[in-house]
């Protein structure tokens, strides 16, 4: 390592923030090309690089495959607790919207049965939406739920209503003192679900798949949800 990197990588990490702050680069603008910031700061394209990854590591930008790197639309820091997707984004500022791609009976492998304690005959409903936080599409979520349990799932417009309201309000559902067994990890995402998550044909998302279960300690819900990886960060308190 040179030793002018370091302060010129921080320089970079400044110029950048400074311009975010100012306006300079708004939201949803890209940043200068990395050739560009190599002119500018007189340093090589592994050092820009190196500054660039750090920021989009914060949260503050995003990568789109081919076209560039881009000031993020905002930047969801939150410190984990038990909630739903809507109240989480209500109380980091955001507005919370759905589109649903599914919400029907459907097969399940047999990982979800056993996780939500069900028969292997038990008819399952199964929720798919795109969770967008102020109309940017934010995570691809599928859900699993026992129709036994809860029978009347399908009657419900889940793009206007929360899931957790409707088993709460509808349902009865009491989530007082609930919980939820999670797996964290980031993965790489192709396919369909890139395109919906980056616009791009892949993509670093964070994954987290998790079991609620209900003050009894009775499994409700599955779900397994993508986290776009350059506009989501979970800090978790232990």
């Amino acid at each position: 390592m040179k030793s002018n990197e370091q302060p010129i990588f921080r320089q970079i990490i400044e110029r950048i923030n400074t311009g975010i702050e100012s306006g300079e680069f708004a939201r949803g603008d890209a940043i200068p090309s990395e050739p560009e910031l190599c002119r500018q700061f007189s340093t090589t394209r592994m050092t820009v690089r190196r500054a660039i990854d750090a920021l989009v590591n914060e949260g503050k930008l995003f990568r789109v495959q081919g076209k560039g790197t881009f000031v993020s639309h905002f930047e969801l820091d939150k410190t984990y607790q038990k909630q739903g997707f809507t109240s989480n984004m209500l109380s980091l500022g955001v507005h919370p919207s759905s589109t649903v791609i599914l919400a029907g009976t459907c097969e399940a492998d047999l990982e979800v049965r056993s996780s939500l304690d069900m028969t292997q005959d038990e008819p399952i409903f199964c929720l798919q939406r795109i969770r967008m936080a102020d109309e940017s599409p934010i995570a691809i979520e599928r859900v699993w739920i026992s129709l036994t349990r809860f029978p009347r799932l399908p009657e419900f417009d889940f793009s206007q209503r929360s899931l957790y309201e409707v088993l709460h309000q509808e349902f009865g559902l009491d989530l007082t003192n609930s919980y939820s067994r999670q797996r964290i990890n980031a993965v790489s995402v192709s396919g369909e679900d890139a395109q919906t998550l980056f616009h791009a044909k892949k993509g670093i998302a964070l994954r987290i798949r998790n079991v609620d279960y209900d003050k009894a300690h009775r499994p409700f819900a599955m779900a397994d949800t993508l986290y776009h990886g350059g506009k989501y960060t979970l800090d978790v308190v232990i």
